[in-house]
């Protein structure tokens, strides 16, 4: 089984949607995924926590800073985070955010 990891700052909008969308795709495809999401601020809905990251298989963050930052923060090779350059601009479940997100995703899943 994979396990993904789903950040974004406030664990509020982008990243409970693409865990959401991560979900649906690999439940379509018969993909045995498991997801969760969390966010880099102390105040976000799951903050991120140093297990949570060094479990998942891979690390999907919307931005590109977010990488920097989990790599030094949590000890993470950059090699296991992608990536998806969403800009906090999306509500949650957003369809045009949903749009992308099935897009950027088809090929993890």
């Amino acid at each position: 089984m994979k396990t993904y990891l789903f950040v974004c700052l406030a664990n509020m909008n982008r990243s409970p949607t693409a865990e959401a969308v991560c979900q649906g795709l690999a439940r379509s495809k018969g993909s045995n995924i498991q997801t969760s999401s969390a966010g880099l601020s102390g105040w976000a809905e799951r903050p991120l926590k140093k297990e949570v990251a060094e479990k998942a298989d891979l690390i999907f963050v919307m931005e590109d800073y977010m990488k920097k930052e989990i790599s030094i923060a949590f000890s993470v090779a950059s090699g296991k985070i992608i990536v998806l350059d969403i800009p906090d601009i999306y509500d949650r479940n957003d369809p045009v955010l949903v749009k992308i997100l099935r897009e950027k995703l088809e090929p993890y899943t």
